[in-house]
């Protein structure tokens, strides 16, 4: 059995490499429809169910105390690579798909907690908000969340928030994959025409490739992901915690109002996603390697939350409750999009992307958009950030929404 702490993150980080390993370098098919994290999760859980290693007082607070300051270093890394002002690029109709994409899933949570939340627990709604947070953006904003919502590693409610994403969201992937040789079949029934679109999109795939710098990660590019994430990630923690909403404003401190709105943790994450979009516009983005890095605290993080997770914890009726309504939202969803391209005429590839962008974020979308057509990969990893940088806050709102009904 594991006891310190240092053996308990070097268990972690073997598994995690291990599974990456399978999935990136051996490209094992079966991750295709299921991603990584999910298998990470599930790896961690069953170590910490089987008490592979001894979940004591000290490693608990070690592992809540390394996802605490890690967290808004992954989310300022994860955004600074892509300059946001790029999106603009999108056009109205592509980014327009996606905002209405987003709506379409957010309406569909209220509409089915209403629905269901006198069947579920009175925890439901952290489990749709931390849910909707990986379904506008993908899994990246879940850690996020839940530090906000401060919901503990163990709790049902972030364990069924996994559980309906491993399953609906996975299973939503192999739909859009499956449709993509029905292009022209889905294309007479909306009446679309893509010409227009594809040219656009060919148009951002060479500009990409003209701006890209070939040159690998030096020293330096290394020094400068690790210094400047781990002092955005303590600035942020200070400003959030300590200055925007420190806990003990009273109605006379400036905006107070505002800023109570959101817990102190809520501020740190909220903060460290405004960071990364500003930095993203400036030459901080041309570091190499940090989206990497940032990608790599996420599958660590993602470790850290399942570590301290237990199978024994989640109810088998109450699960299979929590999963038909992660496929009601799906189905809300699926309709308001064929009724939107319908109406204006939108081409599958669009509607796929943006859905994908939303439920699955930069992870997936660019997977989706590459089996639909290469030119489609940098508007699918475009539409994945902006859902990165939107489903954390959006989640947060929602939160509050879903507690006020």
């Amino acid at each position: 059995m594991v006891t310190s702490e240092y053996s308990f993150l070097s268990t972690i980080l073997l598994f995690t490499t291990a599974v990456l390993f399978c999935e990136k370098t051996l490209r094992w098919g079966i991750f295709r429809f299921i991603p990584g994290f999910l298998f990470i999760f599930l790896g961690c859980m069953a170590g910490a169910s089987l008490q592979v290693w001894e979940l004591t007082p000290t490693l608990r607070n070690f592992i809540s105390e390394l996802r605490y300051y890690l967290l808004p270093m992954m989310l300022f890394l994860l955004l600074l690579k892509h300059d946001a002002r790029n999106l603009i690029k999108l056009g109205p109709r592509l980014l327009g798909t996606f905002a209405l994409v987003s709506c379409s899933i957010l309406t569909g949570f209220i509409l089915v907690y209403i629905l269901y939340k006198n069947q579920l627990e009175s925890s439901a709604w952290e489990t749709f908000s931390i849910l909707s947070s990986s379904w506008i953006g993908g899994s990246t904003n879940m850690p996020a969340v839940q530090q906000g919502l401060n919901v503990g590693d163990n709790d049902p409610a972030l364990l069924y928030a996994f559980l309906m994403d491993g399953v609906c969201a996975s299973f939503w992937l192999l739909m859009m994959i499956s449709l993509a040789p029905h292009r022209g079949l889905f294309n007479r029934f909306s009446g679309a025409d893509s010409r227009k679109i594809d040219a656009m999109i060919e148009s951002i795939n060479l500009k990409n490739l003209e701006e890209e710098n070939p040159r690998e990660p030096q020293f330096m590019d290394l020094m400068a992901i690790i210094g400047l994430g781990l002092g955005v990630s303590g600035i942020m923690i200070a400003l959030g915690t300590q200055v925007v909403n420190p806990g003990n404003l009273t109605e006379d401190d400036f905006l107070s109002g505002v800023r109570v709105f959101f817990s102190g943790n809520s501020w740190v994450v909220i903060l460290a996603t405004v960071a990364g979009i500003l930095g993203s516009m400036t030459p901080l983005r041309r570091i190499k390697g940090s989206d990497h890095m940032g990608g790599v605290l996420l599958y660590v993080i993602v470790g850290l939350i399942a570590s301290v997770s237990d199978f024994s914890s989640i109810d088998l009726g109450e699960a299979s409750a929590y999963i038909c309504a992660g496929f009601l939202i799906l189905l809300f969803h699926l309709l308001v999009l064929l009724l939107a391209a319908r109406i204006f005429k939108l081409d599958l590839y669009i509607c796929g992307i943006a859905s994908q962008a939303n439920i699955g974020g930069s992870v997936s979308a660019p997977i989706l958009a590459g089996i639909y057509n290469s030119a489609l990969i940098p508007s699918g990893l475009l539409m994945g950030i902006l859902g990165s940088a939107l489903g954390t806050v959006t989640a947060l709102m929602l939160g509050k929404i879903l507690l006020a009904l």
